[in-house]
């Protein structure tokens, strides 16, 4: 198993941020990882599969990536999503994992990692991690930046 792993503290409760992951609807506004998906917010259950673009670096876009819903746990704020079992890629299998852990009332560490599985983990991790690493890191500065402004209101 490989794994891309980032997380990052962010001044605004738990429930602000878990609102945010949740709400693929807006991803699209904010989220420079993923700039379309076709998982509506309605349709956030598990076992829910769905389509969507993963922006890899500026210049790399990966289009129709099959996944589907794994886990929604708002109690202890855990969104999973991974690979489709029914559409998914032959040699490998994804799992990405979202956490939004409570600090205290008002400070939330956002754990954001993805493990690849697979005959072909060792080749998607030694093409990609340097990539996923970075688009991870902006994806989390922009989460923070999105969050932050909205407990502002």
């Amino acid at each position: 198993m490989k794994v891309i792993y980032s997380e990052i503290v962010i001044n605004t409760p738990a429930s602000t941020v878990w609102n945010i992951i949740i709400d693929p609807d807006s991803y699209p506004e904010w989220n420079p990882f993923i700039p379309a998906i076709t998982l509506k917010s309605s349709e956030l259950t598990v076992g829910s599969e769905f389509d969507l673009d993963c922006q890899m670096s500026d210049s790399k876009l990966l289009k129709n990536e099959h996944e589907v819903v794994l886990e929604v746990n708002p109690e202890k704020f855990i969104f999973r999503m991974g690979t489709s079992r029914t559409r998914g890629r032959l040699g490998i299998k994804s799992n990405r994992c979202q956490i939004c852990e409570p600090i205290n009332d008002t400070c939330v560490r956002y754990i954001n990692y993805e493990e690849f599985r697979g005959i072909l983990a060792p080749v998607v991790y030694l093409l990609y991690s340097k990539r996923l690493n970075i688009a991870f890191e902006k994806h989390n500065l922009a989460l923070k930046a999105r969050a932050e402004n909205e407990s502002t209101f």
